[in-house]
């Protein structure tokens, strides 16, 4: 009878059992087989957080020092669970393998979505463009596969009116990221309209009741449930010197290379315009126009809010940042895709079409896998040792990148940003006539007099204005220690008063 039983299931869900295999074996071989293990030094915020809530020092980055620094809490506590249990395994690897599994169901319910809106081949084969373009989520170390997970299901339930489901599944993909309150502005908006006012109110209420528990512990023990960077990100264009346009251009640069755009990329914007991005956004009309209709908007409206919201309030645009709805884009195209080949009757045309959509995606991937790169993050890891190897217990670091080398050294870490400190981010924007405006950050001097680390890391080649480089203050403070195989970093201890 059990057999019988996983007969039937498998033959019912053969199709996301297959998008659940193809999905873990591509993103597996990236963790397997990639020398780029860490493209980001934000992951190592994460890891150090994990590893002390785990160890008993509570939900801290810097020890005694109760500050929000990450903005996922779901995500966080998933690893902290699974560390808990598994205290001796590295704890990057931890993560990624619950990303390897949470993009592997992430694929299952993308299949499914895919499917209320083209065949079954289509589907999957918009799933291998999936496997091998989220991928890249595992090496980054972040939470993307978990907020794609939730957000898949809960429009899939969506989907299926099962609103109580989505609810909950709205409510964890908030507590995977808090920007998912743009999908929750839309999911009322839907609910409205297919439920009317006063169901809405009652699943507004589930989400509420699903997000209690953090917001209270959050709200007592850190004194409130918003993180840190986001406050922060508030002042982002104080401390960092960046284009009006930037979130815009990455945006759309991100766009123009799902599909081809990973081979055909042309120097020239013009031609990357021409070649790589209208194209796209063709595919994107065509499905826009032939598949959106009232009982599946929202699906279409979610990323050109994100697109819209991120391009009016200018970020940072980190990778994770553009991966979260790079799922909703593939499948929009696809939908578009769709309608093209049900208009071309030339079977060799078709396999054109399908190879030249394929061919970036597996270049990618290809790539990926066979580099000898370890990537450009590699000197932290040297600083990170040196430090350690030569720091007293009571040192403090000064310095803007400070994940892995935070996480290498265990040292005291003085933010110059301000992600897991109150008072960096009154020290922005720098007055100074000095300063080099052309120059993306630059770490304040008066930071450095306030804080005074024993150890200052200076990450790139001129983030240290050179005139207080110069300054008598900054010679009788500091030195410079020669470390070799760091790059463009520099590092300076402070001399002894």
């Amino acid at each position: 009878m059990k057999t019988e039983y996983l007969l039937i299931f498998f033959k019912k869900y053969r199709s996301e059992i297959a998008a659940i295999l193809l999905t873990f074996v591509i993103s597996y071989s990236i963790f397997l087989l990639s020398s780029i293990r860490f493209p980001n030094d934000d992951q190592f915020i994460l890891y150090k957080y994990i590893d002390n809530i785990v160890s008993g020092r509570g939900f801290v980055y810097n020890f005694g020092e109760r500050m929000l620094g990450f903005t996922s809490p779901l995500f966080t506590l998933l690893c902290v669970f699974v560390k808990y249990f598994s205290p001796n395994v590295y704890t990057p690897d931890i993560v990624a393998y619950i990303n390897i599994i949470l993009l592997s169901f992430s694929a299952a319910f993308f299949y499914r979505v895919c499917r209320k809106f083209f065949s079954p081949k289509l589907s999957l084969f918009a799933v291998l463009i999936f496997a091998f373009n989220l991928s890249k989520t595992i090496p980054e170390g972040m939470e993307t596969p978990l907020f794609i997970l939730t957000f898949l299901v809960f429009f899939d339930s969506l989907s299926r009116q099962r609103y109580y489901i989505s609810a909950i599944f709205l409510s964890l993909t908030l507590l995977a990221r808090p920007d998912a309150g743009l999908i929750a502005v839309l999911a009322a908006i839907f609910w409205w309209q297919k439920t009317g006012f006063h169901k809405t109110v009652r699943l507004i209420m589930v989400c509420i009741a699903v997000a209690l528990p953090w917001l209270i512990f959050s709200t007592i023990y850190f004194g409130s449930f918003i993180p840190q960077s986001l406050i922060t990100k508030l002042h982002i264009n104080d401390i960092v010197n960046q284009s009006q346009f930037q979130a815009i251009k990455v945006q759309s640069a991100s766009l123009s290379r799902i599909y081809w755009g990973k081979i055909l990329n042309p120097d020239s914007i013009p031609l990357q315009v021409a070649v790589n991005l209208l194209p796209f956004l063709f595919l994107v009309y065509l499905g826009v126009k032939k598949k959106m209709n009232s009982d599946n908007w929202i699906l279409f409206a979610i990323p050109v809010l994100y697109f819209i919201s991120f391009s009016i309030s200018n970020p940072v645009m980190f990778p994770w940042y553009v991966s979260q709805m790079e799922p909703l884009w593939i499948l929009i195209s696809f939908a578009g895709l769709a309608f093209l080949f049900g208009k071309i009757k030339n079977a060799g045309l078709k396999a054109l079409v399908i190879l030249l959509i394929v061919a970036g995606p597996f270049y990618w991937w290809l790539g990926r896998v066979t580099t000898n790169s370890q990537g450009t993050k590699m000197p932290f890891f040297e600083i990170g040792n040196y430090i350690k190897e030569h720091m007293n217990p009571q040192d403090t670091v000064g310095v803007n990148s400070f994940g892995i080398i935070g996480y290498v050294s265990n040292a005291y870490i003085i933010d110059f940003v301000g992600i897991i400190n109150y008072y960096a981010s009154s020290f922005y924007p720098i007055k100074d006539d000095c300063t080099d405006k052309n120059e993306l950050y630059i770490i304040p001097p008066d930071l450095i007099k306030y804080t005074k680390p024993n150890w200052l890391v200076v990450s790139e080649k001129n983030e240290l204005i050179s005139c207080f480089q110069e300054s008598r203050w900054f010679k009788e403070h500091y030195f410079r220690v020669n470390i070799e195989d760091i790059g463009v970093s520099s590092v300076w201890k402070l001399k002894k008063q």
